[in-house]
């Protein structure tokens, strides 16, 4: 029996990054610029790694190649921090303490190197760098937990995972279809699939007659065949803007396309976009974003709380994973619509900043989610009841603006779809940090006197901005827009509290269970 057992390579980043020794590409010189941007030290190399998803496209595609592909990988894994040798290795590997707790801690993520010359990048997930401005946060809802084992030291990386397209089982839409499987919101439920089972699912029933491998990228009716194969459901958002260009493609603007992609990445979801590059049909998928600045809105108007960020962090398989994209207002070809532009934070290398930034313009037409099956109720109705009954509070405050003389903010809303232990567990209880036994008290009133909830819920935050809720009115989500039932309105201030109480006596079904958090 042949034996490829080798033994663990110890690099020095600086010295002997082994990404660089792949052929330079715009990925490659990504990852490693991405890895420098930490002051990462130490790279240690599996030689001999089998990954899941390269033995898919193996076992489909490159084993019966008469080019003699091997079916082995190999695995980087990335260290800040002290050097990592064979000793301190070795030391964490007898049990000693601090030298696991150096490498857990220094832990930046891995890359799987396939045996492909031309797209080597395989599975990789690096740790998303500093937040520079935490006051207005990231948004990365759809990161998970990914867990490997170095000789059997378990290390975890936060983030979503990312590879580059190979052109033989996979192209952009494949693998943006496989990084949105990958999120946390499916994680109690669903396998992830392969890029290979992808591509088979998408081409089960709408091949058009075309071969399935090499692959020739998918059309939408594909990615939503894709979607229910994993007995999700797909959501298709369409552009409101017609504009006439060389392109002749549907546009988004500004409100439309922030909100939307803003109101699926709190919740978890991750966002197919597709559109064009230079003309070019083209996909990437939105993992993250930079919250808006929070503004204060005129007295009595009303407004989507995401509905103007500025950033979107992005996996593109041409470039790399967790890329910064601006989005960007123009009106070359007509009405004002957006565009996003890749955007390198300023600690990034000058050199790799320049390639980066001088990439060409994606022009996004389409949204395309996976959400749960039982997650029924569409973004667009949770947003316009959201506006409904903000215009109901906003009248009320505007009457006792007059009898306190006093001018109130306008409203911001935030509507969003959880899981609801996520809901209870994470939002409730950042919302009430402060005082714990408020926080006890909402929980044992939504469990003992609201009806039953469905596991993933509509949740439509009111405020006067994200740090100042007023309420939050929660809905089943299991149900048609039609219905849309009403569970509860968890009130933040007592003078809303008694307001909704008031309201709730006029229409009965509006608020649904009244619940005092303040």
């Amino acid at each position: 029996m042949r034996n490829i057992a080798q033994k663990l390579l110890f690099h020095k980043f600086t010295e002997n990054d082994p990404i660089l020794s792949l052929p330079s590409t715009i990925q490659t010189q990504y990852i490693h610029g991405y890895f420098a941007s930490f002051d990462t030290t130490s790279v240690v190399e599996e030689q001999n790694y089998f990954d899941r998803d390269y033995l898919a496209e193996f076992a489909t595609f490159y084993g019966v190649s008469a080019a003699g592909y091997k079916n082995v990988c190999r695995r980087l894994h990335f260290f800040s921090g002290p050097l990592i040798t064979r000793n301190k290795l070795k030391s964490a590997i007898k049990g000693n303490l601090t030298s696991i707790r150096s490498l857990k801690e220094n832990y930046l993520g891995f890359v799987v190197i396939r045996p492909i010359p031309s797209s080597p990048l395989g599975r990789t997930v690096v740790k998303w760098y500093e937040d520079q401005n935490p006051g207005v946060p990231r948004v990365t809802e759809p990161s998970r937990i990914y867990t490997a084992h170095l000789c059997g030291i378990e290390l975890e990386v936060e983030g979503i995972a990312w590879q580059q397209q190979d052109a033989g089982v996979s192209a952009c839409a494949t693998i943006g279809l496989w990084s949105m499987f990958h999120s946390s919101a499916f994680d109690d439920n669903h396998s992830i699939p392969t890029t290979s089972a992808i591509t088979r699912a998408a081409n089960r029933s709408q091949s058009f007659g075309r071969r399935v491998f090499p692959a020739m990228g998918l059309t939408v009716e594909q990615v939503c065949e894709a979607i229910k194969t994993q007995y999700l459901s797909p959501i298709i958002i369409e552009g409101d803007i017609e504009i006439k260009c060389t392109y002749n493609v549907r546009c988004f603007s500004r409100v439309k396309f922030s909100s939307s992609c803003a109101a699926f990445l709190r919740s978890g979801y991750p966002v197919l976009l597709a559109g064009t590059v230079n003309g070019h049909g083209h996909a990437v998928v939105a993992i993250g974003f930079r919250s808006s600045s929070g503004e204060a809105v005129p007295s009595g108007e009303i407004a989507v709380q995401d509905a103007s960020i500025k950033f979107i962090y992005l996996h593109d398989d041409n470039i790399g994973p967790n890329i910064r994209f601006e989005i960007l207002n123009t009106n070359c070809s007509g009405p004002d619509h957006i565009v996003l532009k890749a955007s390198a934070p300023s600690y990034v290398d000058k050199k790799d900043a320049e390639k980066l930034n001088s990439w060409p313009e994606f022009i996004p037409n389409r949204l395309i989610v996976a959400v749960n099956n039982d997650l029924r109720t569409s973004p667009r109705r949770l947003s316009r009841i959201g506006f409904e009954n903000a215009e109901i509070i906003n009248m009320a405050l505007d009457t006792m603006s007059r009898s306190v003389n006093k001018t109130f903010p306008g409203l911001v809303i935030s509507p969003r779809f959880l899981k609801l232990p996520d809901y209870l567990k994470s939002t409730l209880k950042k919302t009430l940090k402060e005082n714990l036994g408020v926080f006890t008290r909402v929980i044992l009133d939504l469990g003992e006197k609201v009806p039953p909830m469905s596991l993933h819920i509509g949740v439509v935050r009111i405020g006067f901005d994200d740090s100042t809720p007023l309420l939050d009115i929660i809905y089943d989500t299991t149900d048609s827009d039609k219905n849309h039932p009403v569970y509860a309105s968890v009130c933040y201030q007592s003078g809303i509290y008694e307001l909704v109480k008031i309201f709730k006596k006029i229409e009965t079904n509006r608020f649904g269970v009244v619940i005092n958090a303040s």
